[in-house]
């Protein structure tokens, strides 16, 4: 037998053993590929948060000096539509896909006095974000889905010291 032929044997053994490898292995990196890319976007949509709950908050802080007293500029509706314009520009969702529309159980807007001032805060509570690919691969390792399951609820908070003395109107 010739070397060439010895080589020519191996080097077409090896090409169907590359084949049966990357066949293994496809599954597990794009399972590790949609995991990046779903915590990513989650981590993308906890920043908009937060910086939604800042953008309320240094709306809020502002204060107009009526000669007899130093009120809050905004009042706390005009301060919740500060914070939903912020989360419409970026298009956050509901579970059911419609718009993220706040209410008095996912917003709040309190203050309180403290040693240095009026501490404001603003903050988002139970905000839904559906995970979009790997609840669904839970299912090829025997789990059984149950509906919600695929969302995760975040919170977001920012407080700041008011430039104000007298509180807001609602």
């Amino acid at each position: 037998m010739r070397f060439s032929t010895f080589i020519d044997l191996k080097s077409r053994r090896e090409q169907g053993n590359v084949a049966v490898e990357l066949a293994l292995a496809m599954p597990l990196l794009l399972l590790i590929i949609a995991g990046v890319v779903d915590l990513g976007l989650l981590f993308w949509e906890k920043h908009v948060l937060t910086n939604a709950t800042r953008e309320g908050a240094r709306a809020a802080i502002k204060a107009l000096d009526t000669g007899t007293a130093v009120t809050a500029e905004m009042t706390q509706s005009q301060i919740r539509q500060v914070v939903q314009d912020y989360l419409d520009n970026f298009a956050l969702k509901d579970l059911d896909g419609s718009d993220l529309d706040l209410n008095g159980g996912t917003f709040s807007y309190t203050w309180s006095p403290s040693a240095s001032g009026t501490v404001l805060t603003v903050a988002l509570n139970q905000i839904p974000y559906r995970m979009m690919l790997l609840p669904n691969t839970r299912a090829l390792f025997g789990y059984t889905r149950t509906a919600g399951d695929e969302a995760f609820y975040l919170n977001a908070q920012t407080s700041m010291a008011a430039e104000w003395t007298s509180p807001p109107a609602p």
